[in-house]
């Protein structure tokens, strides 16, 4: 009896610990190539991107909503985050399609050795 009771214990916490819902996870980022234009003219910035992540864990309907300075670095931010590669969302345990996700990409110079060239 305490044997079936301290299975049931066991798989109880299991299943605290292994959540039926989470976020798309990130398993693949980068490909940020810093224009040698802006770099050129010291110029960094930021672009928001909106995006949303396939079950198969590709990138797609990739925009900017936000960039400073406007137009500097959006195309590279967004060859960029197209990449990206996912673990999909779950959803009561099974992979689901994540619409309108955010993500903030940073150009600064001097932290130029995370950037291709």
């Amino acid at each position: 009896m305490r044997r079936i009771a301290l299975l049931g214990t066991v798989l109880l916490l299991a299943g605290c610990l292994s959540s039926p819902n989470r976020p798309p996870e990130v398993i693949a980022a980068g490909g940020v190539v810093y224009p040698e234009a802006a770099r050129a003219q010291h110029l960094e910035g930021f672009v928001r991107v909106e995006y949303d992540v396939s079950i198969d864990g590709t990138v797609s309907n990739a925009h900017v909503i936000e960039s400073q300075p406007p137009g500097v670095f959006d195309e590279v931010a967004l060859a960029a985050v197209r990449s990206w590669r996912f673990h999909p969302a779950v959803r009561n345990g099974k992979a689901v399609a994540a619409q309108g996700q955010v993500s903030r990409v940073n150009f600064k110079l001097g932290e130029s050795e995370g950037y291709a060239r």
